[in-house]
């Protein structure tokens, strides 16, 4: 919810520059598009001793590209990981490039679990510190393969406190089946020792009846996301969308771990500006 607040606080400010005020910035180097719509998300995370893991709502979604010369802010909501990729181009070549980024690729979690009430712990998790979200700064090259769009990235939690890095790869398809529009995404992380461990390791002052000491090793995921949308009339578009993910064995062997599977569902329809 923090990046889709972001994202609408710029494109706010963006045009209610371009209506009220002169903008500080040259017109001619700023590009956006933007789509907002309200879907029904049910969001299944992995599975937390104690705590809630599956998740049903009516949430905003955004789409999102913003940028300014070289500087960009992209958001997808078929995206697992956030949706928000927040980047500087460094190097742009016809069928290659190598930009600068900044991202998050863990969901952090609390004594609470994930979205619970600060002031319901769950039991089994009462003793836990706080996993805050990693604050990741690396750089990701990217390439035209075939019909695909391949990306690399090497990133490290400069700001957070796993003192860890990941290595993160992916490609993606855009389809146009008659007029129905088909986003296809799939790739895996590799988490280094030390950012897995701050995550799912249990330090000896974290252990309680439920928890025992456990020291996490390196990790990995795999996952798919797809996206589908539909035109419903002029400015209205119909999508829907999942993602999957699966975690290592490793992260299954944690004693904070039930589960390593992770998946995401949604529905509704936006707007297109």
């Amino acid at each position: 919810m923090k990046k889709i607040t972001s994202v609408l606080l710029v494109m706010c400010m963006t045009i209610a520059s371009k209506v009220y005020a002169e903008p500080w910035y040259d017109e001619d180097d700023l590009e956006w598009q933007l789509s907002i719509g309200a879907f029904y998300v049910n969001t299944k995370l992995p599975k937390l001793i104690g705590a809630k893991n599956e998740f049903s709502s009516l949430s905003p979604l955004v789409d999102a590209k913003i940028q300014y010369k070289q500087f960009y802010l992209n958001t997808h909501s078929g995206d697992f990981f956030g949706g928000s990729d927040l980047g500087y181009q460094l190097i742009q070549e016809e069928d290659w490039g190598l930009d600068a980024i900044f991202g998050n690729y863990q969901i952090p979690f609390s004594d609470t679990g994930y979205y619970s009430n600060e002031d319901d712990k769950v039991e089994e998790l009462k003793t836990i510190n706080r996993r805050k979200v990693d604050q990741s700064i690396g750089l990701a090259y990217y390439q035209n393969v075939g019909e695909f769009l391949a990306v690399a990235e090497l990133v490290y939690d400069v700001f957070g406190d796993s003192n860890g890095w990941v290595f993160h790869i992916e490609a993606t398809r855009n389809f146009e089946l008659r007029n129905w529009d088909l986003w296809l995404n799939f790739g895996a992380n590799y988490y280094s020792q030390n950012f897995n461990n701050y995550f799912y390791g249990v330090s000896p002052s974290e252990v309680n009846d439920y928890l025992y000491g456990f020291t996490a090793g390196d990790g990995a995921t795999a996952f798919v996301q797809t996206q589908v949308n539909y035109p419903v009339a002029q400015n209205w578009v119909y999508s829907a969308g999942a993602s999957i993910l699966v975690g290592s064995g490793g992260v299954k062997s944690s004693p904070l771990i039930d589960s390593n599977y992770a998946r995401v569902f949604f529905t509704g329809v936006k707007y297109v500006f």
